[in-house]
């Protein structure tokens, strides 16, 4: 199925991760304005995230939320909880939980969709994991087809918002997790992910060092 391209949208990303520097650069290059906040206090520094439109603004988390259409969650996945109180009546807006992203450790680790789901009263919360620079661990799974995101929600609304949006920043595979009642195997298997990518590349700093 082909989709048209969406007019400008209003995008909040929360969080000061990698991840939501890329999205903000990719979805920014696609022509939407993005509204970045994230959880800390003071100060904050941003990496540099290509910008030659003026599309990317800062602002805090609440007047993000406020103006968006669409909401990212991309903090560290203990900041989740905070960010939810402080993004305000939303209760009719997509919100993209992209926490799965986020390399953490495990006793920081938290139910992010389901506090974001509680603490917002969304139904249309979505849990997505970006297969981005996973291309080589994850060539056997999904029936070998390549897949660029996949997608975890009880929402339809959410999940086809989410693969629209996704197209334009050149995403064209999705593979549907299904619903909440596979969140712990969703959470499992994005762990190992960011696990072995993380071992693969200290084997490939490794490798390199001794070839010096």
């Amino acid at each position: 199925m082909d989709f048209k391209k969406l007019v400008s949208m209003n995008i909040a990303i929360i969080g000061n991760t990698n991840i939501a520097m890329l999205y903000a650069a990719q979805f920014a290059n696609a022509g939407h304005e993005i509204f970045m906040a994230c959880c800390e206090k003071n100060n904050v520094k941003y990496k540099a995230i290509p910008d030659a439109e003026g599309r990317i603004h800062f602002c805090s988390i609440t007047d993000a939320a406020d103006i968006a259409d669409m909401i990212i969650i991309a903090t560290q996945p203990k900041e989740v909880r905070e960010a939810s109180y402080w993004l305000g009546d939303v209760r009719r807006k997509v919100i993209l939980d992209v926490t799965a992203n986020v390399s953490a450790p495990v006793d920081e680790l938290v139910k992010t969709a389901c506090a974001i789901k509680s603490i917002t009263g969304s139904p249309h919360v979505i849990k997505v994991f970006n297969t981005h620079g996973y291309e080589s661990l994850l060539k056997p799974l999904f029936g070998g087809i390549a897949t660029d995101m996949v997608l975890l929600s009880d929402s339809k609304k959410a999940k086809e918002i989410t693969k629209i949006m996704a197209i334009e920043i050149g995403m064209k595979n999705f593979y549907d997790f299904g619903g909440s009642e596979n969140i712990p195997l969703f959470n499992e298997m994005t762990k190992c992910w960011r696990s072995l990518k993380s071992g693969q590349h200290a084997g490939e700093k490794l490798l390199n060092s001794t070839n010096e």
